[in-house]
């Protein structure tokens, strides 16, 4: 809800007794008003908080473009209604030709003096009615930014809650082989056969080392956008389903040149991958081929020089209608298992940087291609990736 500052009238009028006359105007219709010395203390005011404001044309010192800028810097739910004192008679303080000009600031409504009360009160009473309702899309425009967030948060735990199960699974097999060595081991009757079980049961371990690492490197935090090898990527995402994929006799393949890297959020591109592979895998419940190929490739519109990285299936493919629901929150394909917030996520990650993502059929086999492409080298002034939410 708008506060007291929210709700002021600005008063911007430099000569004579208009600013006095002005005030108590207000005062005595029950609105609240600020006088402001100049220009400088008028856009300091309005960030603290306004409703409207009343300008004489002659306060207008600073050129109109000049004025137009500084109310461009308006958050994108602001429209600052302003009220203009304009002169009558023949010699105005701001020619006719420039007074017309004052119309392009934005939301002008001009007030030709001498002044009726009742045409200024209706033009208060208009610009304050405005005002609020740009409060109320400000605090509708805040409250869905924060849903937004916690979706966000949401598809991140159902993302570590799949990789938790799915780590589980992977760690519990060599674990318990090496339960089953170790038996053996205290069980062999030479120091021969002990040894051979001691050796079958570092190598189990060998693998609880891997995958843990794995996972290590996977969730690392970093501080911010950095260089990163694709190949790794996509292999440190794949380990993470390598039980599952035995389980459903997936054979994945990684086609992928060593030299590929790319600038990105490490943690954010990784959780798009997991999110690509876990529908490619939920796709092929009987078995498949999975390819995740990774390439330096240009972007299709401007040429910017890009990787582009393809999870490809051969499950059953993807209806006309669901393609263009795909990426729409809460759409889902999978029933109670599935979030629909997935892939709404990985496309808000992939714009943030600056990236594309396309999906296709293909028939030969059957199958769906996902398609990501982001750029190869930072975006912007001063390394500056990401978008901000």
């Amino acid at each position: 809800m708008p506060n007291d500052l929210s709700l002021r009238v600005l008063v911007l009028a430099q000569f004579g007794r208009d600013a006095e006359l002005l005030q108590s105007f207000l005062q005595r219709h029950q609105f609240s008003s600020h006088k402001v010395s100049g220009p400088d203390d008028f856009f300091s005011e309005l960030e603290r908080g306004a409703a409207t404001a009343i300008i004489t044309e002659e306060s207008l010192k600073l050129s109109i473009e000049e004025w137009r800028k500084r109310l461009e810097l308006q958050p994108t739910w602001s429209d600052f209604p302003l009220i203009v004192l304009t002169s009558s008679g023949t010699n105005p303080s701001i020619p006719s030709a420039k007074l017309s000009s004052v119309r392009f600031l934005g939301n002008v409504t001009l007030v030709e003096r001498p002044i009726r009360s009742e045409s200024l009160l209706s033009a208060v009473e208009t610009a304050m009615r405005a005002r609020i309702r740009q409060y109320e899309v400000r605090d509708f425009m805040s409250r869905q930014a924060d849903s937004e967030e916690a979706l966000r948060r949401t598809e991140k735990l159902a993302v570590a809650g799949r990789l938790a199960a799915s780590l589980a699974h992977e760690i519990n097999n060599p674990l318990t082989s090496v339960t089953n060595l170790l038996f053996l081991i205290r069980s062999a009757t030479d120091l021969n056969e002990a040894q051979k079980w001691a050796t079958l049961a570092e190598d189990e371990l060998r693998r609880v080392t891997e995958i843990s690492n794995h996972t290590l490197r996977f969730h690392r935090s970093s501080r911010g956008p950095e260089y990163a090898a694709v190949c790794t990527l996509l292999e440190s995402a794949v380990v993470l389903f390598r039980a599952k994929l035995r389980n459903q006799k997936i054979d994945a393949n990684i086609a992928c040149d060593k030299d590929v890297q790319v600038f990105c959020a490490l943690g954010e591109i990784r959780q798009v991958l997991v999110n690509l592979i876990a529908n490619a895998v939920d796709a092929m419940p009987h078995g498949g081929k999975l390819l995740l190929r990774g390439t330096k490739a240009p972007h299709p519109a401007t040429s910017t020089q890009g990787v582009r990285i393809s999870v490809v299936d051969h499950g059953s493919g993807i209806s006309r209608t669901t393609l263009h629901k795909l990426f729409e929150p809460f759409f889902t394909t999978k029933g109670n298992i599935g979030t629909g917030l997935g892939l709404w996520l990985t496309k808000d990650i992939i714009d943030r940087h600056h990236g594309l993502i396309q999906v296709r059929n293909h028939h030969h086999p059957r199958g769906a291609v996902f398609s990501i492409w982001i750029p190869e080298k930072p975006v912007g002034t001063n390394g500056d990736l990401l978008q901000k939410r």
